[in-house]
C-alpha cells in the first residue's frame, strides 16, 4: 500500500512539475520521450550543429560561399506528423550572409518535388533584412523553389544522405565541395517571430510576356504596330489588383514587386544577387517559356531547306517534318533558354558555379501547333517544360474555325458554339498533361474574336488549367493594357465563384481517347483549312504511304470529335506515339493512316473501314454553283470566278476575321487552289479579302479574281457551310496554257 502511494505521490508531482515548466523544457522532454521510444528524429539529435568550410584555402570570387552551418532544432507534432527545425547559415566570401529555417519532416530531399510534401515551413533571411516566409495561399504550407537549382541549395552528402545523421565529412554545395571543420551538440535555433509572408498561387499564373504597355491602346486593325512604355510602379500595382501574379521585369522594376504576392521573372544570371535570390520561391528566372517549337521548326528548318532545294518539296511528308521539330526542340530544350540562368552566372566574376548544371525547370512550352503537346511535355529526362500553353494562331475564332473544319473536312459540327472549337484544342493540352503529369494552359491574342475571349478563360480554369497568358505586343497580335486587365478580372470573380478545384480528377474528367498519326495536325495560322505545319506542300489534297488523301485521315479525325461533342463525352486527343499509356480511358480510337480506324472498347478491338458518323439534325444544306467568267487562258492568267449561294434549312455565316476596320463581314464562301503539281497550293488569302458580295432575296454572289503565273492544270475548290455545320463543295478544273 505505501508503495503504492509513494509511486502515485512521484507521477502526481512529475505531473505538477510538467504544466511548470517552459515550452523549451516540455519539448526537450517530448524529445527524451522520442529517442526512449527508440523514435528516430527526422533530422536529428536537437542541438547537433555541423559547420562546413570551402575545401579550397585561396580567395574565392566574392558572392562565394565560404562557410555554412547546418542546425538542428526542435521537434513540433503537426497533424500527426513529426517535424523538426533546421537552420541554414551561410557566409559567403565577401562577408554576406543569409539564413534559412526549415519545419520539415526529413532532411530536406534533393528532389524539390519530395522536399515540398516534407517541409511544413520555408523562411529566407538576406543579411539583416526582414525575414521572408514562402506560403501556398490556400493550404499556408510552404512553398518551395521551382526554378530548377534545389538539389544544389542545401549540403549534400556524396551518397546523397542526410549529412547531419551521418555526420559526413564532405558535402556538396553550390557546385562546390565543403569539408566538415566543427561538430557540436550545444546548438540552437533563434527562429525569427514574426516574418513578413508571401502567399502564392501555382496553380493558377497568369501575365503577359512583356515588361511595357501600349502608349496608344487603340485597336490596330490596320496591322500598324504600337508604341511601347516600360510598366510602371502604378502599374504593375493596378495589374496586381486585377489579378495578375506573374511578371517580366528588369533589375530597376524587380524592387517594386519582389516581396509581393506574385511571382517575377526577366533578371538572369548577370543581375540577381547570388545565391539568394536562387532561394526566393516566387523568383521564376531569367526566362519563362520556349517560343512556338512547331513554327520555328518550319520558320528557320523546313522553308530554308525547300529554298536550298526545291525538289524537296515533292518528297515532304510530315513525318520528315516531325524528325525536324524533334531535333529543335532537343536543342531548345538543353542548349538554349533553360540554360540562360548558369549562362549568365558563368559570366561573372564575382561567382563560381564550380560543377553546379541544372536547367531551368518552371518554363512552360508557349505554342500554337497544340498536337505536339505530349511529345514536348514528355521528351527527354522530364522538365522543362512544366506545362503546354496554347497560343491562339492568326485570327482564330469559332465563327471562323468551325466554319472552315466543316467545309475542308466534311464533318458537321455547329458552328454556333465555342465549347465545339476550344475542345479540341483543350482536348490535347488536357490529355498531354494527364499522362505525363504536368500542367497546361491558354493564352489570349489580340487577334482573337473578342467573344470568344472571356469564356474561352473562364471554361479552361473549369477544365483544370493552372496557366494563363495574354499576347501583349506586335499588331494586331498584341491585346492592350486595358482590355486583359479586363479579362483577368472576370477570370479572377470566377475563380471566386468556383474556389475548389481538383486538379488531379479535372485531368482525367475525359472518357474518350483519340489518336493521330504523329506529325499530323490542325495547320497554323489558317487552322480550319489544316495544312499541316502551315505548308503548301503538306496541302490536304496530297497522298501519304498508303495512298490516302490526308484530308480524308484528318476527316475521319475530326468526325470522330463530332462524334463526341454530339454525344456530349468529354475527350482527349493525341499523337499515337511508341509506348502510349491511355489506361483509364474507356474508349480508344485510333486514326490510321490506311483511312482506316480501330476502335478499342471494353477490351474489344474493331476495326472501321472510315470513322464513324454520328446521328446528324434534319435539314437542308446550302447549295452552291460556281462559274469560271471567260478570260485569256494563257499565263500570265486572271482568273475570275462567281459563287452562287442559297441558304438551306440555317443561315450562313463564315468570316476570315476582322478587316482593317474591325468589322467581321460576313464572306459566306472558302475558296482554295490546288496545282498545277501536287505539292501547289495556295489559300488565296490576299484575294478573299477583296471579293465582290452582292446580296439579292433569295441568293448571294460572291465573285473573286486571283492571277496564276505557272501554266497547268488547276483544281479551284469552292465550299460554304451553315450555322449548323451542313457543307457543301464544288470543284472547278481550270487550264492555263503557255504563253506564245
Amino acid at each position: 500500500m505505501k508503495k503504492t502511494v509513494i509511486l502515485l505521490s512521484i507521477v502526481l508531482l512529475f505531473g505538477l512539475k510538467l504544466q511548470s515548466l517552459n515550452s523549451y523544457e516540455k519539448k526537450s522532454i517530448q524529445n527524451n520521450e522520442l529517442n526512449k521510444n527508440d523514435k528516430k528524429y527526422p533530422i536529428g539529435l536537437p542541438g547537433i550543429r555541423l559547420t562546413y568550410r570551402h575545401t579550397t584555402t585561396e580567395k574565392l570570387p566574392g558572392m562565394v560561399v565560404r562557410k555554412v552551418e547546418l542546425t538542428v532544432g526542435e521537434i513540433e507534432q503537426k497533424e500527426n506528423v513529426f517535424y523538426q527545425w533546421l537552420h541554414f547559415f551561410a557566409t559567403k566570401e565577401n562577408g554576406e550572409f543569409f539564413n534559412i529555417w526549415f519545419l520539415c519532416s526529413e532532411y530536406p530531399s534533393k528532389s524539390v518535388k519530395n522536399a515540398q510534401a516534407n517541409i511544413k515551413r520555408y523562411i529566407l533571411q538576406t543579411g539583416a533584412s526582414k525575414p521572408v516566409e514562402f506560403k501556398y495561399h490556400k493550404s499556408k504550407t510552404a512553398i518551395l523553389p521551382t526554378m530548377g537549382a534545389w538539389e544544389s541549395l542545401l549540403p549534400r552528402s556524396v551518397d546523397q544522405n542526410n549529412p547531419v545523421r551521418n555526420k559526413s565529412k564532405k558535402v556538396w554545395y553550390l557546385g562546390h565541395e565543403y569539408r566538415l571543420v566543427k561538430q557540436e551538440k550545444n546548438g540552437s535555433i533563434i527562429l525569427p517571430e514574426e516574418p513578413h509572408t508571401i502567399y502564392l498561387s501555382p496553380d493558377l499564373l497568369t501575365g503577359v510576356p512583356h515588361n511595357t504597355r501600349q502608349k496608344d491602346e487603340t485597336r490596330r486593325y490596320d496591322e500598324s504596330d504600337y508604341e511601347y512604355i516600360k510598366l510602371t510602379k502604378e502599374n504593375y500595382a493596378e495589374m496586381i489588383e486585377a489579378g495578375l501574379n506573374c511578371f517580366r521585369v528588369d533589375a530597376e522594376q524587380v524592387k517594386w514587386i519582389e516581396n509581393v504576392n506574385v511571382y517575377y521573372w526577366g533578371i538572369g544570371g548577370e543581375d540577381i544577387n547570388y545565391p539568394e535570390t536562387l532561394y526566393k520561391s516566387n523568383y521564376i528566372g531569367p526566362t519563362l517559356f520556349f517560343d512556338e517549337p512547331m513554327v520555328r521548326t518550319r520558320d528557320h528548318v523546313v522553308k530554308p531547306k525547300l529554298r536550298q532545294n526545291p525538289s524537296l518539296r515533292k518528297t515532304l511528308t510530315p513525318q520528315k517534318v516531325l524528325e525536324d521539330f524533334k531535333k529543335l526542340f532537343h536543342e531548345t530544350k538543353y542548349e538554349h533558354s533553360p540554360n540562360a540562368l548558369l549562362k549568365g552566372l558563368s559570366k561573372r566574376k564575382d561567382v563560381d558555379i564550380g560543377n553546379m548544371n541544372f536547367l531551368q525547370q518552371n518554363m512552360y512550352t508557349w505554342e500554337t501547333m497544340v498536337s505536339s503537346a505530349l511529345y514536348q511535355l514528355s521528351e527527354g529526362d522530364g522538365e522543362p517544360p512544366f506545362a503546354m500553353v496554347f497560343e491562339p494562331p492568326g485570327r482564330f475564332g469559332t465563327r471562323r474555325v468551325l466554319p472552315e473544319l466543316n467545309m475542308c473536312f466534311d464533318c458537321q459540327i455547329p458552328a454556333d458554339n465555342p465549347k465545339n472549337l476550344i475542345s479540341m484544342i483543350y482536348g490535347f493540352l488536357r490529355g498531354a498533361a494527364r499522362i505525363i503529369g504536368k500542367e497546361w494552359g491558354v493564352s489570349i491574342y489580340g487577334a482573337v474574336d473578342r467573344s470568344d475571349t472571356f469564356w474561352f478563360l473562364t471554361h479552361a480554369y473549369d477544365l483544370g488549367a493552372s496557366v494563363f497568358f495574354y499576347w501583349d505586343t506586335y499588331q494586331l497580335a498584341c491585346v492592350p493594357y486595358n482590355e486583359y486587365l479586363a479579362m483577368t478580372k472576370h477570370l479572377r470573380a470566377h475563380e471566386k465563384n468556383f474556389p475548389n478545384r481538383d486538379l488531379e480528377k479535372l485531368k482525367k474528367a475525359a472518357e474518350i481517347a483519340i489518336l493521330l498519326p504523329p506529325g499530323y495536325n490542325l495547320g497554323h495560322v489558317h487552322m480550319g483549312r489544316g495544312n499541316f505545319w502551315a505548308i503548301p506542300e503538306l496541302n490536304l489534297e496530297r497522298c501519304n504511304k498508303h495512298g490516302v488523301t490526308y484530308r480524308q485521315v484528318m476527316s475521319n479525325f475530326y468526325t470522330e470529335i463530332e462524334r463526341c461533342l454530339r454525344l456530349g463525352v468529354a475527350f482527349d486527343l493525341f499523337w499515337n506515339l511508341d509506348d502510349l499509356n491511355l489506361e483509364g480511358y474507356r474508349e480508344i480510337v485510333t486514326v490510321r493512316e490506311d483511312g482506316k480506324v480501330k476502335v478499342v472498347k471494353n477490351g474489344k478491338h474493331e476495326l472501321l473501314e472510315s470513322a464513324r458518323t454520328p446521328e446528324r439534325p434534319d435539314g437542308v444544306a446550302p447549295k452552291l454553283s460556281v462559274k469560271i467568267l471567260p478570260t485569256n487562258k494563257k499565263a500570265p492568267f486572271t482568273v475570275i470566278a462567281q459563287a452562287k449561294v442559297i441558304k438551306g434549312s440555317a443561315p450562313i455565316f463564315y468570316t476570315p476575321g476582322a478587316d482593317k476596320k474591325g468589322v467581321y463581314n460576313n464572306q459566306y464562301v472558302l475558296w482554295e487552289l490546288f496545282g498545277p503539281n501536287e505539292e501547289d497550293y495556295s489559300n488565296l488569302w490576299t484575294e478573299s479579302w477583296h471579293v465582290d458580295i452582292v446580296e439579292k432575296e433569295s441568293y448571294v454572289d460572291v465573285t473573286i479574281k486571283f492571277s496564276v503565273s505557272k501554266p497547268g492544270d488547276y483544281r479551284l475548290r469552292v465550299s460554304t457551310s451553315d450555322m449548323a455545320g451542313r457543307s457543301i463543295v464544288v470543284w472547278k478544273n481550270i487550264h492555263i496554257s503557255k504563253s506564245n
